[in-house]
């Protein structure tokens, strides 16, 4: 009962790579790849804010700002070598708009993701006022039910319980055997 919950595998693992940034990466070249194989007439752009976002959440806000940067000069190679109708200055002018709009995004998804963890860890540890029984020690929970004070320590903090058995209640309780 109060052992660790068992690690899902899964996620981890996911997490582990998630946290590197070449699945963001890749992420985003199969983005400029996928706008560049549509054509002219039909564009993605708009999926650059996904590899941007899943990289200032889980990997560093320094991949993030990269692919900010990048998908749209990608996008920008794509609209003045293969589909050159609009003026250069005119998807200049729109690499630096996304560039700018990308970034701001990756800024604020990462200030989130780090609000997130710290907030994460915060409600882990225990603060405030604790309604705890006078007689059987239990602790009354937000459903206004009693729990015993190792169950709802160990769910609400990072502490586990060990039992054990000090030397005044070794005593008390079990003299004449000691």
């Amino acid at each position: 009962m109060n052992a660790p919950a068992p690690k899902n595998p899964f996620k981890s693992r996911m997490a582990s790579v998630l946290a590197r940034p070449w699945p963001h990466v890749l992420a985003g070249a199969g983005v400029l790849l996928i706008d560049f194989a549509t054509g002219k007439y039909i564009m993605f752009p708009i999926l650059f804010v996904v590899p941007v976002m899943l990289a200032a959440w889980f990997s560093t806000k320094r991949t993030a700002y990269a692919l900010a940067a990048l998908l749209p000069l990608g996008r920008f190679a794509i609209a003045s070598s293969f589909e050159a109708p609009d003026p250069v200055v005119f998807l200049a002018i729109n690499a630096l708009i996304r560039m700018a709009v990308l970034g701001l995004l990756a800024y604020l998804v990462d200030r989130t993701a780090r609000q997130t963890k710290e907030l994460s860890h915060r409600v882990k540890q225990l603060e405030g006022i604790l309604p705890i029984c006078m007689f059987c020690k239990r602790i009354r929970d937000d459903h206004d039910e009693w729990r015993p004070v190792e169950t709802y320590i160990t769910e609400h903090s990072g502490a586990f319980f060990s039992h054990g058995l000090c030397a005044d209640c070794q005593k008390k309780h079990y003299g004449e055997y000691v």
